[in-house]
């Protein structure tokens, strides 16, 4: 498994076709990063895709917070004061 952080720098429909061929989860962050445990042969699908200019790779450190794969970072939306 390849724990990944990758930018769409498609548009939303391709972004949307690609997920459903390729087995991709469709959750996408509001900054419209998604993070995903890929497989190998996703892995080199998304290697395929970052050379054809359609996706860029971000440097993130990932964990799962309730239960889902969330970037490691101390700056959380909330709205609390804490």
């Amino acid at each position: 498994m390849h724990r990944v952080t990758i930018y769409w720098k498609i548009q939303d429909y391709r972004v949307h076709a690609i997920q459903v061929c390729d087995g991709l989860p469709m959750r996408i962050s509001l900054n419209g990063e998604q993070y995903l445990d890929a497989t190998d042969e996703q892995y080199q699908r998304l290697l395929q895709y970052q050379r054809e200019g359609m996706l860029e790779f971000r440097h993130k450190e990932l964990t799962i917070i309730n239960g889902e794969l969330q970037p490691v970072s101390n700056l959380r939306l909330s709205n609390s004061p804490n």
